[in-house]
This record gives C-alpha cells, sequence and structure tokens, in this order.
C-alpha cells in the first residue's frame, strides 16, 4: 500500500480536511450523536447478543465480518450501514450485525460471541470505555477489531475511522463568522447561542472547536449555552424556552443533525426564521446534513453545515481489515500519513440511482494517533446553498 505525503489540500486546524468545491462532480453520493445523526443508532432489531443482518453475501467459506451498533433507526445509521453491507456483498464477504440498544453489556456479549464463533474481523462502534477488555480478547484471539463512527481507547484496536468533530466544530464556527459579516456587516457585537449535546467526547470536542474558534473574535458574544440529549424534540423544547425569555441571538450554532433540526423548528414556531438574505434572518451553522438539513440549506435558511462521509466509514474500516488479512501490522495506516483516493479505492455500485463511491469524499484523509492506535480522519463536506443539492450527499441519496 502505497501512503501519500502529499498536502494539497486545505486542512482546519486541530482536525478535520473539509472540502467545499465538490458542488460540480458527477458523483453519486457525497463520529455522532443523537436520534438520527449518526452515533447512537442501528440497523436492526436484535436481541441480546444477536445478530440482526444473518448471512448478507458470501460463500459459506467467504470472511465472516461482524459490525456492533448502539441503536435501530434513522437515516444516517441506514446509509452507515446499508454501504457497509454493499461494499462486503461486493467483496464477497459474509457480514453479520449487531445492535445492542445503547447496552454496554449486551454489546460486550456480542463481541465476545463474535470471538467465540471465530469471525474473522469485527468492526465496532462501541458504546464506552469498558468495551475495552472484550476489544483485547479479541486481539488475543487473533481477530482485528477495527472501529468506525466511534471509538474506544486502547491500542488493542487496529485503527478507527471517522471525521474529527473538533475540526467540524471549527469549520462551523468560520462559516458563523463570515456569515454573520456578510449578512449583518453593521452590527458591533455578534449574539450567538450555543446549543450542545450532552458532556462526553464528541460532543465535547464539536463544542470546544466552535467555541475556541468563534471566541478568538472580539466582536462576538456566546449569550448562552443549551444543553440538550441531542434529540430533535428536546432541543425544541429547550430553544424555545430559551428564545420565549431572551433577545434572538444573531447566530445559533448546533452540534448535531437533530438539535440543528430542533432549532430549526423553534424559530420557525415563532414566525423567525428568514432565507439569508433577509435583515431579520438568524445565521444558523451545524453538524450533519441529511434529509431534511440540506433543503433548508438550498433554501438559504439554513447557512452552513459540515457534514460526514458516513456511508465510507464501513468500507474503509473493511478495506484496512482487507491489508490486515493479506500483510499484518504493516499494512494499518502509519500515523503522521495522508491517503488519497488512491490508496483506498472502491468500485462504484448502483445504488439508490446514483454510483455510490464513485466520488472519494472521505479523502484526503490525516491518520493521527489517538489511543494507542491511529485515527484515520476522514475529510469532512461543508454543504453551503451551492452543493446542498449535490449527489454525493447522503441525505439526498437516503432520503
Amino acid at each position: 500500500m502505497r501512503y501519500s505525503d502529499r498536502r494539497s489540500f486545505i486542512k482546519i486546524a486541530g482536525g478535520a480536511a473539509v472540502s467545499t468545491a465538490l458542488a460540480g462532480c458527477s458523483g453519486g453520493q457525497g463520529g455522532t450523536g443523537g436520534t438520527d445523526s449518526g452515533s447512537t443508532e442501528s440497523d436492526g432489531t436484535g436481541g441480546s447478543g444477536g445478530a440482526t443482518g444473518g448471512d448478507d453475501g458470501g460463500s459459506a467459506d467467504s470472511k465472516r465480518i461482524g459490525i456492533s451498533q448502539h441503536r435501530a433507526g434513522g437515516s444516517w445509521i441506514t446509509a452507515f450501514f446499508e454501504a457497509g453491507k454493499l461494499y462486503a456483498r461486493q467483496q464477497g464477504y459474509q457480514l453479520e450485525t449487531f445492535v445492542h440498544e445503547q447496552d454496554a453489556a449486551k454489546q460486550i456479549s456480542q463481541v465476545r460471541q463474535m470471538v467465540n464463533q471465530e469471525y474473522d474481523g469485527i468492526v465496532l462502534v462501541p458504546w464506552n470505555e469498558s468495551l475495552n477488555g472484550v476489544i483485547q480478547e479479541a486481539t488475543d484471539a487473533g481477530i482485528p477489531v477495527f472501529t468506525a463512527n466511534n471509538d474506544a481507547p486502547t491500542s488493542a484496536v487496529k485503527s478507527f475511522t471517522a471525521f474529527g468533530n473538533y475540526g467540524a466544530g471549527r469549520t462551523c464556527a468560520e462559516k458563523m463568522y463570515e456569515a454573520l459579516g456578510n449578512q449583518k456587516p453593521d452590527v458591533d457585537t455578534y449574539r450567538i447561542l450555543n446549543v450542545r449535546g450532552d458532556f462526553f467526547g464528541a460532543s465535547n470536542r464539536r463544542t470546544n472547536g466552535f467555541l475556541e474558534t468563534i471566541k478568538q473574535h472580539d466582536d462576538v458574544e456566546i449569550v448562552d449555552t443549551v444543553q440538550t440529549d441531542w434529540t430533535r424534540s428536546t432541543a425544541l423544547s429547550k430553544v424555545q424556552t430559551w428564545l420565549n425569555g431572551n433577545e434572538v441571538p444573531h447566530g445559533i450554532y448546533s452540534s448535531n443533525m437533530t438539535s440543528g433540526l430542533g432549532t430549526y423548528t423553534a424559530l420557525d414556531r415563532q414566525g423567525l426564521v428568514r432565507p439569508k438574505g433577509d435583515a431579520d434572518h438568524v445565521v444558523l451553522t451545524q453538524l450533519d446534513g441529511g434529509p431534511e438539513v440540506n433543503p433548508k440549506i438550498g433554501s438559504g435558511q439554513i447557512d452552513a453545515a459540515v457534514d460526514q462521509p458516513n456511508y465510507f466509514y464501513i468500507p474503509l474500516a473493511i478495506k484496512q481489515m482487507q491489508n490486515y488479512w493479506e500483510n499484518g501490522d504493516d499494512a494499518i495506516p502509519e500515523p503522521g500519513t495522508e491517503l488519497t483516493a488512491e490508496d483506498y479505492s472502491f468500485e462504484p455500485v448502483e445504488h439508490k440511482g446514483v454510483q455510490l463511491w464513485s466520488e472519494p469524499i472521505w479523502a484526503p484523509a490525516t491518520v493521527e494517533q489517538k489511543d494507542g492506535h491511529p485515527h484515520v480522519k476522514t475529510n469532512g463536506i461543508v454543504i453551503t446553498q451551492e452543493n446542498a443539492e449535490a449527489p454525493y450527499l447522503w441525505g439526498n441519496i437516503w432520503n
């Protein structure tokens, strides 16, 4: 495998690389949180320790891969899982999916089942650090574990694949400040409301990336922080309550898709949603696009979102697993390098009317050391009014 050291793209300080110039491409497509946002959902409805997906492709003597994720339902995780299944089927592997409904003990049981049944590899979206022990058990049994979307703090993980949460938050701050300056040039101090998730790793990084960047500007004030559980209903209720008792802010940042939609609805119910160019427009930036978010960006009601190449996460993990099967630890991406589309190429497949994977929006990816193993930090995609209808965005495929 060739690892490129080229630096021919714009990086976001502290994290993800973000691309905005793909709107004119002809491709067919493009870690986390909440009830449709990418980190706490799964595909299927499994019982305790049971597989939900069954034998999804592959012959009886083909490699068998298990995937364990948090919760069933939602468009983000449907894209995440379906793409993984498509890639496994394309490669002739048996793929079985498990769901544990946010129950760490159940997920531990699921992984242990995969170990006992001698799976060839595991793609894991770990619920928390309590999975470290069973990941080590899998490693000791010669079964490689690759994490995607969420990570585990253990060197027993071969590699972790996801975009950078801190860098995505930083980009949302940059897009927020740019929009405020363009649309409200006569305002002396921009008042911004921060809508965040609970206090855990991914949520903290998304929030810190935004706040540490936006606070570099002397003409910005964070008027308040509204804490949600990253669900639409909670964001709607709490932001609506806040708006009832406070002056309308100039901008609002939401740290995931569903809290962003809840924020939008709270503004809409009070007649405060205006398109860009209107003097009363409230600038909105957020993490994650989606089937409902992208049209609102296209109409100018939401200013920008930083999206994830989620339908590449499992295929990238399996691609690394394939290389590991062939060449061992020497094939694992090395921290300090950069991966390009030439390093991991994917044969497009027809899916939902597009050529999935034809546009390598995951690349380039930087490789960093994290918790004793490499983090393949994929590119993130800035969605603006100019590319909101692009066919490579997952929300325009799974809609």
